[in-house]
């Protein structure tokens, strides 16, 4: 753990009272819990853009089963909304882990697995790391004031999927076609234009500087699942935050770790389904990655070997070998963890033939250079939708080794399909790849994965239909 955060960690000990409690009195706190719809339109209220998502014109990630009944979009719209959902989940998130006793740990971690359930201890660290960042005096913001900006921080973060947010916004303009994009550059506009976003005008000026000195530098989901290649870190290392401003980079990847907690809310509104030991362990390992950065000497691919090197040594993956890479950021982005996994995939890479196998090395082994302008995104979602189709094997030694054969080929062709496009200067460098239409082919139709790939202008990957094939 880096000196500055650990050190920072320890200053503080003891249980924190909900703020959201201390800010109502006795009288609304009996009628308003911290959970149920009560609690979600009191959300709603307090931070009216959670509405934007809240509308059948947002791009949903396809990623997950939505099979929650009573859903809080259900409740309050008669409609199921997901990333409505999820966003009401990442709050309910950041409460129990603000809360931090025993009750909120047994309500973060019910729905959990066993063999899988996060720790006491690591639940613990989630909230002594919540308390050090209320306490920690950014900018002179009160412990209210930085509990605010967490809050406005999880709703405004995937305003991109919101038509809604990209109508309003159009004409100033913010109009980049990847979500986070979009972000970066809405928290821009709002610097002009506070009005357009009532939960960001209403931000203390520190806590504004705070959202835009973070807003889109890094995506931590890209670098857990080993997404992409040195450049997911470049913006980071550019902007000097892991040196000059260790609380900053704190709060950032705080707010991740919130947001993946609460990213299966549509499946279930009480209990984390995602943030369990084994994504502790892949997160914590991620940050420490990140902060390999807050020594000015290290580069962009000294921070990517650390974790890639972690990830390779959970799987029994040699690092230094190619394809070992490649399983290596396959397994990061299934969430394996084990040898038994690692052998899993390594076995079922060697059915394919050498021509498959030298093309997916050559499109995935990223080393030394930055392959790509821009990250792809949403390959995870396409690997692990495979993983967990039943149509595909009974086992999950059987959908994993799947998930290899089929998802494996399809992406590197795809990604050979990107890079031609651009020596043609026929596709923008500046778009990333946007694989989630793949993503629900995978999860409904993945016989659908041998057939050729098709790419539009904003990124977005189609099958191709059957007449052009």
């Amino acid at each position: 753990m880096h000196t500055t955060y650990f050190l920072l960690s320890l200053v503080l000990s003891a249980p924190l009272l909900s703020l959201e409690r201390a800010s109502l009195n006795e009288e609304t706190l009996s009628m308003i819990p911290l959970t149920g719809k009560a609690w979600a339109e009191t959300q709603l209220s307090k931070y009216p853009e959670i509405a934007w998502l809240a509308d059948s014109d947002v791009k949903k990630t396809e990623e997950g089963q939505a099979t929650l009944q009573g859903a809080y979009s259900e409740q309050i719209f008669g409609k199921k909304y997901i990333e409505f959902d999820r966003t009401l989940m990442t709050l309910h998130c950041l409460n129990l882990i603000l809360e931090g006793d025993e009750a909120s740990y047994q309500a973060f971690t019910a729905s959990q697995p066993p063999q899988l359930k996060l720790s006491r201890e690591s639940f613990k660290t989630l909230h002594l790391w919540g308390q050090t960042l209320l306490k920690s005096k950014w900018g002179d913001l009160s412990e209210r004031d930085v509990l605010k900006t967490l809050q406005t921080a999880l709703v405004l973060g995937d305003m991109g999927k919101s038509g809604k947010a990209r109508a309003l916004f159009k004409t100033y303009p913010a109009k980049a076609p990847d979500h986070d994009d979009f972000y970066g550059e809405a928290i821009d506009v709002l610097n002009r234009h506070p009005h357009l976003c009532p939960s960001f005008a209403n931000l203390s000026p520190a806590g504004k500087k705070l959202l835009t000195s973070i807003a889109n530098l890094a995506h931590y989901g890209h670098i857990t699942h080993l997404e992409g290649d040195t450049g997911m870190f470049e913006k980071l290392k550019e902007s000097g935050l892991a040196s000059t401003d260790p609380i900053a980079l704190s709060f950032d990847l705080f707010v991740h770790t919130c947001d993946v907690a609460g990213a299966l809310g549509h499946v279930n509104n009480q209990s984390s389904l995602v943030y369990n030991e084994q994504t502790h362990m892949a997160m914590q390992a991620m940050a420490e990655a990140v902060r390999t950065l807050s020594d000015p000497r290290k580069t962009e691919l000294d921070a990517y070997n650390a974790y890639l090197n972690t990830r390779a040594s959970w799987l029994g993956l040699n690092s230094k070998d190619p394809l070992d890479r490649v399983l290596t950021r396959v397994g990061a982005m299934l969430r394996l963890f084990t040898p038994e996994e690692g052998a899993i995939l390594k076995k079922a890479l060697q059915t394919l033939d050498s021509s498959a196998q030298k093309q997916i090395t050559t499109e995935l082994d990223t080393q030394k250079e930055n392959r790509l302008a821009r990250t792809p995104t949403y390959m995870p979602a396409v690997l692990v939708n495979l993983a967990n189709n039943t149509k595909l094997g009974n086992t999950k030694e059987e959908r994993i080794a799947k998930a290899v054969t089929l998802g494996l080929p399809f992406l590197a062709k795809t990604l050979k399909l990107h890079r031609q496009a651009l020596l043609k200067k026929e596709a923008d460098a500046t778009i990333p790849l946007n694989f989630n239409p793949i993503a629900g082919v995978a999860k409904e139709s993945p016989e659908k994965l041998l057939k050729d790939a098709t790419i539009d202008k904003e990124g977005s990957v189609e099958i191709l239909p059957a007449k052009a094939q």
